[in-house]
């Protein structure tokens, strides 16, 4: 496949498994550019659909019709991938679904498919040249409990074999045939044993069903994500400060938390910080938070500032929140879920955040 990097894994694990003790060769040094290991529990073939002017109800002729293979850990995978991190994006996938090269290489990152009875999922995107967006996202499908068990122990391997910095979790998770939603305990708790930070991109429920556990790193929640997190409605900045602040005390390390076009709020072991990049003519907002949360990993380090500033790294929290707004402005002006380049990022300001701010106002 060409510049792809593609697999499938089966067979035996180095590592802990659920059956006992294994020995884990050790890793070498670390590179200073972050490594990312992303699963994505429900891969989707997104088909974008572009309309002069969009009428519900009524007839509409699209002027343009793109696809490809997405969803959140994918689509942060690629975005890494162009950055030069090193990447390894996990991807369940059918034995059809196997076979077409054609949406493979549309992820653009190195991919490691992991077999499964469920066909990828199809989720509809139609786009009006207003830039709104709507969205007809097919639910996922129901997995074996061998089958995730199969997906978890891949995934695994993938960490310790890119000796990654990060795990990422994102996207919707599926039900197992029990009728309950996909169990990440083991699996997480094998990352950050083998020293790999986690980083979960869930809808609301799991959000909450996971913040509270003390082995999540790092959320990236939307608003009405954290509207259901903290049981109220978010109108202003303070108030989504005070619902991320929250997260953290539950047990979550830090919150990258996304508010569309007002930017991000940070908030981590350096305290909490807002940033956001200038308006910007909105083309298509699908993808744009895999972006951001691919912008604030590609050098994110969660270790607190020491007495004399950050121990051994040339990162600062401000700045991976910076390129976090940036990215994710860029992809909003773009037309397909997943950036071709990251020149032109815009200018974005950090600075400390304005409570009283109302979100949505222009």
């Amino acid at each position: 496949m060409s510049s792809l990097t593609h697999r499938t894994i089966r067979g035996g694990l180095v590592y802990r498994s659920r059956g006992g003790a294994h020995p884990i060769t050790p890793a070498p040094s670390r590179l200073r550019q972050q490594r990312v290991v992303t699963l994505t529990p429900s891969p989707v073939v997104d088909r974008v659909y572009f309309f002069t002017d969009l009428v519900p109800g009524t007839v509409n002729r699209a002027t343009a019709v793109e696809e490809g293979l997405g969803g959140n850990g994918i689509n942060v995978a690629r975005t890494l991938k162009l950055a030069g991190n090193p990447t390894m994006a996990v991807i369940p996938a059918s034995e059809a679904d196997r076979t077409k090269a054609a949406l493979l290489q549309s992820v653009s990152a190195p991919v490691a498919t992991v077999p499964v009875s469920t066909s990828f999922r199809v989720n509809t995107v139609l786009v009006d040249s207003r830039g709104t967006t709507t969205n007809a996202n097919q639910r996922p499908g129901i997995l074996p409990l061998r089958e995730w068990w199969s997906i978890c122990e891949a995934t695994l391997r993938e960490v310790l074999a890119l000796d990654a910095d990060w795990l990422v979790v994102a996207g919707a998770l599926p039900l197992t045939e029990d009728g309950q939603p996909a169990d990440l305990d083991w699996l997480l708790r094998e990352a950050r044993a083998a020293g790999t930070k986690v980083c979960l991109d869930v809808n609301g429920p799991d959000l909450c069903r996971w913040a509270a556990t003390g082995l999540v790193d790092l959320v990236k929640p939307n608003v009405p994500e954290l509207e259901a997190f903290a049981g109220r409605k978010l109108t202003t900045i303070g108030d989504v400060v005070r619902a991320a602040e929250a997260l953290r005390r539950a047990g979550v390390g830090a919150v990258l938390a996304s508010m569309g076009a007002d930017g991000l709020i940070g908030s981590g072991p350096d305290g909490v910080l807002w940033a956001r990049a200038p308006r910007t003519p909105v083309v298509n907002t699908t993808g744009a938070g895999d972006a951001a949360l691919a912008g604030f990993l590609s050098e994110a380090c969660l270790e607190p500032q020491g007495p004399d500033g950050p121990r051994n790294r040339a990162w600062s929290f401000s700045k991976a929140l910076a390129r976090s707004a940036a990215w994710g402005a860029l992809a909003v002006a773009r037309t397909t879920t997943a950036l071709g380049s990251l020149s032109g990022a815009p200018a974005v300001s950090v600075q400390d955040p304005e409570e009283d701010f109302r979100l949505g106002v222009a």
